[in-house]
């Protein structure tokens, strides 16, 4: 049968009919949906800014727990009867942490701060009582106000002996400093959170930068705020003590808001998180006239399009194989092609993004980037994106750089990053295009083989030719910056060690001392073992802390060491005390070189030596 110019031209007409139909019955049904559909995204995008924030909250609690932990440890032999004894050892925790103040408490319930001085009674609060009862640390569940009516959360930690509990040591970080954790306001700045304890006690809220909303009954606070009956609240408070995450809608006269809460993983706290709904809505409306009118594009562009289909559809084969492989490859390597437009500041992806964003997007803003992205950046790498700002602003024309980025299984990975920049006629920027690439594998691999070559394999410390080179590359290119002091290290007795236990006994105080100092200094000072039971430390701080600060630091960190490098070895027959002598070297008043710091930082510890050991000494001209 012969199909004529009118019957086809009938033909396409119906399809044409058909399509626009269904087209338009689909945008209908979307339109209907899209506020479910904005508000499933919405709580998606809350519950993984939540797991950071909880995330970011557990780091910091876990490392002021272990900060206290090594502060307990250095009571555990202390006379705690012993007034003098006990004010000696707690005024050498002065400023540890974010602590705003460091304390022991006795049995009895007796407060002892870092100056000596009594503070009010512990005895009746009940991280007094459940420290003592349950030999663990602990959190309070409460803010409280100090002797300078700050408000502070108090953070415990037993202080064993024989197995008995015979005080604890506290610590009190400053509201402040919590509320830092939640400075930053997502979705266009309208959201806000609370952290409340199980039984409704708001511990933490950032709804007002300017005010500070604790100790209230989060339940009673949204009941009064409420001009009618919300049993939504009742649901939350539930669902709250039975453990559970859920979300509800709080309605508060012509408001609404939508409430999600989960567990913290501390204390038995939950993190609400709180959006109004009005946010969803105008996004909806946004995002609904958006597509209407690209319907309506479409539409009349349908036409045109329909006589060129066939034609596509025979190349896209090829197309979608060539895609296909290239998937696969990106997909294998862990790699992607960027393109940001700068004045769209939209950022477009090519290959798969779960490596980096931990889901699969094409398209994210600048801004998004920027708020959740660039913090995954590790703190010392932080300067990449400062010159990456430089290439984007027009200073540079090319970018390279490697740094390490948190992924979204919470692992640092090294991520290589390239781009170029490209220019508008008037030479002002237009876009920034370039790649991503995972190669943890290739520098990690890099880095053991450097790490084999520079760790002392029993300590796991720097071992001394690595020293070495650090420090002096330090001394030459950053030391103006920073305030340094050389700590020369021997432990007496150890040949006694050696020839009286074995040296497994002798392995065993080396390590002992090794941990001991990675207790005393951070992670930014450079620790050494230069071989037997001898040991180099350069500590730094920066030129902001000051000069008096500074010298006291040394002093306490001196005195620390000789106090917690006294130890205990023995078997059946023998028993000996192993201590620590130091010398000291300052930089720049006794040598601005290696070679010079070393010299006399050794022979103050020579003058310790032949002095009585188990002391410091820094140098100064009564040695020459």
């Amino acid at each position: 049968m012969k199909i004529t110019r009118k019957l086809k031209i009938i033909l396409i007409a119906i399809l044409l009919y058909l399509i626009l139909s269904t087209l338009t019955a689909s945008v209908i049904s979307f339109h209907k949906n899209v506020s479910k559909i904005f508000q499933t995204t919405v709580l998606k995008s809350i519950d993984e800014i939540q797991e950071l924030y909880k995330e970011n909250l557990q780091e910091q609690f876990e490392s002021q727990i272990s900060m206290l932990e090594a502060q307990a440890r250095y009571f555990e032999e202390v006379n705690l009867e012993d007034e003098e004894e006990l004010k000696k050892v707690i005024t050498a925790t002065k400023g540890i942490g974010d602590f705003k103040k460091i304390a022991i408490v006795n049995k009895e319930g007796v407060c002892t701060n870092f100056t000596g001085q009594n503070l009010s009674n512990y005895s009746t609060k009940t991280i007094f009582r459940e420290t003592f009862l349950n030999a663990k640390a602990q959190i309070s569940n409460k803010i409280e106000l100090d002797e300078s009516l700050e408000p502070i959360l108090t953070l415990s930690y037993p202080i064993i002996r024989n197995n008995t509990v015979k005080a604890m040591i506290i610590g009190t970080l400053p509201y402040k400093t919590l509320k830092k954790q939640f400075s930053v306001s997502l979705f266009s700045g309208e959201n806000y959170i609370y952290i409340i304890t199980t039984d409704g006690n708001i511990i933490l809220s950032n709804r007002d930068k300017n005010k500070s909303l604790y100790n209230v009954n989060i339940y009673d606070y949204l009941k009064t705020n409420s001009e009618e009956v919300n049993e939504e609240i009742d649901k939350m408070r539930k669902d709250i003590i039975r453990d559970y995450s859920g979300f509800i809608t709080y309605k508060n006269g012509n408001e609404n808001n939508i409430f999600a809460y989960e567990p913290i993983g501390i204390n038995g706290w939950y993190i609400i998180s709180v959006i109004p709904n009005s946010y969803i809505q105008e996004q909806r409306f946004s995002f609904s006239n958006l597509v209407i009118k690209l319907f309506l594009v479409f539409a009349i562009t349908l036409g045109a399009f329909i006589t060129i289909l066939a034609t596509i559809l025979r190349r896209n084969s090829t197309v979608e194989k060539d895609n296909e492989r290239l998937t696969i490859a990106t997909h294998q390597n862990q790699s992607l092609i960027f393109e940001y437009d700068i004045q769209k500041k939209s950022i477009e992806f090519s290959g798969d993004t779960i490596f980096m964003l931990g889901v699969d997007k094409k398209t994210i803003s600048a801004d998004l980037a920027r708020t959740e992205y660039f913090k995954r950046v590790h703190e010392d790498d932080i300067s990449v994106l400062e010159l990456m700002q430089d290439t984007i602003t027009g200073k540079n024309s090319d970018y390279l750089a490697e740094f390490r980025y948190k992924n979204f299984t919470n692992e640092y990975i090294w991520i290589r990053v390239t781009g170029t920049l490209i220019r508008r006629e008037d030479r002002s920027p237009a876009k920034f295009i370039g790649s991503i690439n995972n190669v943890n594998a290739q520098i990690m691999h890099e880095q053991e083989l450097k790490s084999i070559a520079e760790v002392d394999a029993l300590t796991s410390l720097l071992n001394k030719s690595a020293m070495q080179e650090y420090v002096s590359t330090f001394l030459k290119e950053k030391a103006e910056e920073s305030l340094c002091a050389m700590f020369m290290l021997d432990l007496d007795n150890f040949k006694m060690v050696n020839d009286n236990l074995g040296h497994l006994a002798g392995d065993k105080a080396i390590k002992d001392a090794a941990k001991k100092l990675s207790l005393i200094f951070s992670e930014k000072d450079y620790i050494s073992r230069f071989g037997g039971d001898e040991f180099c430390i350069l500590l730094r701080v920066s030129k902001d802390v000051g000069k008096e600060n500074f010298l006291r630091l040394v002093n306490e960190k001196a005195k620390n060491l000789c106090l917690i490098l006294r130890e205990k070895y023995f078997d059946e027959k023998n028993t000996i005390e192993v201590s620590g002598s130091i010398g000291i070297a300052l930089y720049p008043e006794n040598g601005s070189s290696y070679d010079d710091l070393f010299r006399y930082a050794d022979q103050a510890l020579y003058y310790i030596k032949q002095n009585g050991k188990n002391g410091y000494k820094i140098w100064d001209n009564s040695l020459l």
